[in-house]
């Protein structure tokens, strides 16, 4: 059995996992960039501390 081939706990071949995890990250980056967008204009049109 090469290691390329064997799972993990999850079940996932190493490449599965290294492909899950680059998608997961681009995805959570993306969101937390369109999430701090949405925070400045909200801020830009009512500010709400002071």
């Amino acid at each position: 059995m090469s290691k390329d081939t064997s799972l993990s706990m999850s079940g996932l071949t190493d490449a599965e996992a290294k492909e899950f995890h680059s998608v997961f990250t681009s995805s959570a980056v993306t969101f937390l960039l369109v999430a701090t967008v949405a925070h400045v204009l909200v801020w830009s049109w009512r500010p709400w501390f002071g």
